[in-house]
């Protein structure tokens, strides 16, 4: 910026006018084609079905899946990282929020209502 105000030759200074006048219309294009973009349209199932099959058996994606899918298995599926004991092995796992609330539903003594858990109540 220096170099702009320090400039005494009349080329020079219009050489940078054009140049700031070239990336204001670039930035004007793009801010256009940033409006007009429309996300895609899909159906909700599209996004719930994967999700859904996740919480109905993390196990069986766990076991199927690559390297890199196994850890988003265990990222999604605990709170924290699972903890190793070199005396009695793995710890108990701190499970994320959506299972504490399957958990909640399926101890409910048969009920069928959902039992709604006060977020402020659940360890994160």
């Amino acid at each position: 910026m220096e170099r702009i105000v320090e400039a005494d030759n009349a080329s020079v200074i219009k050489a940078y006018e054009g140049k700031i006048a070239k990336l204001e219309r670039e930035k004007l294009l793009l801010t256009e084609r940033a409006a007009q973009i429309v996300p895609p349209k899909g159906r909700l199932e599209e996004f719930i079905e994967p999700a859904l099959e996740f919480l109905g058996n993390p196990w069986n994606l766990y076991e199927n899946g690559s390297l890199a899918f196994k850890r988003t298995v265990l990222r999604l599926a605990f709170a924290e990282p699972l903890r190793y004991s070199m005396d009695s092995g793995y710890r108990t796992a701190e499970t994320a929020f959506p299972f504490k609330v399957l958990a909640a539903i399926s101890t409910s003594k048969g009920e069928q209502h959902l039992v709604v858990v006060p977020f402020s109540a659940v360890k994160t």
